[in-house]
């Protein structure tokens, strides 16, 4: 299983499968903790995740995270155009399938040596390129969404290893998996990258950088704005809802300096645009 930090993979008492994330000796601060606020704090502000929560292993917090390369139906079932694979279990006569899955590497075609080299908009580009129509539009507008949390939250593990692609057998064709992988880094540095490029000043991550891309994923300049608009409302009160998701207030304040506040990473021309 792939990754730097310890993790496996196990089966809750209805049989499905969870992808458990352990703590580190030498963690600054409760990453499992953290790393799970900020997938609740992901999905309150539009994006897709995987359900996941935190369990205590003794006296250590646990991630777990609901794997979505899996789902239940009959043997040989093709499953309903509108069924849920992400929810739903085992049941009877059913039978646990995987999904296909690969990595933004792979969708963008380069090596990991490259990854560097590549932005948002190249991954939106091998979205219009191999994902299926139906979700094209919804994927595009799904990786601006990514892009901007990320830069609120100081998300710089943004790598192509950490974008997926799901082999949907409802539409038999690619989709953006679920969110994963999404750690807010604390720092102090008034100036800061991504791991992926943003926009036309490279992988500076501000709003006004990222704004200035819209075009590339096929977004007007006010669509844009309204959803940087849509994840900002619920990033500025991220000690609230990590308060909500358990968070000890001594974690939040270690983790503080990884979310921004938008004066910070934007201009005042831009704040304007905003609705």
């Amino acid at each position: 299983m792939g990754g730097a930090r310890p993790k496996a993979s196990i089966r809750d008492e209805a049989g499905v499968v969870w992808l458990a994330k352990f703590a580190n000796h030498h963690d600054a601060f409760d990453i499992p903790a953290i790393e799970c606020a900020a997938l609740h704090l992901a999905r309150l502000a539009g994006l897709t995740t995987p359900p996941a929560r935190t369990v205590m292993l003794g006296d250590r917090r646990v991630m777990l995270i609901r794997r979505f390369d899996r789902y239940w139906a009959a043997p040989d079932a093709t499953p309903a155009p509108d069924a849920d694979l992400l929810v739903t279990g085992p049941g009877k006569g059913s039978a646990e399938h995987r999904k296909g899955f690969v990595s933004g590497l792979t969708l963008a075609g380069c090596n990991e040596s490259e990854s560097r080299t590549k932005s948002y908009a190249d991954l939106a580009e091998a979205v219009r390129r191999h994902c299926h129509p139906a979700v094209i539009r919804k994927d595009t507008v799904e990786l601006f969404k990514r892009m901007i949390f990320n830069i609120f939250v100081s998300n710089d593990d943004d790598h192509l290893r950490n974008h997926g692609f799901l082999w949907d057998p409802r539409l038999s064709g690619w989709r953006l998996s679920p969110l994963y992988d999404v750690l807010p880094r604390p720092s102090h540095a008034s100036e800061r990258f991504l791991h992926l490029g943003v926009g036309p000043q490279g992988r500076l991550a501000t709003l006004d950088n990222a704004l200035a891309a819209h075009e590339r994923f096929t977004l007007s300049l006010a669509a844009a704005c309204k959803l940087i608009d849509e994840v900002w409302r619920v990033v500025r009160q991220w000690r609230g809802h990590l308060t909500e998701a358990g968070v000890p207030a001594t974690e939040q304040d270690k983790s503080a300096p990884a979310f921004r506040h938008i004066d910070d990473v934007s201009t005042s021309a831009l704040r304007k645009l905003l609705p």
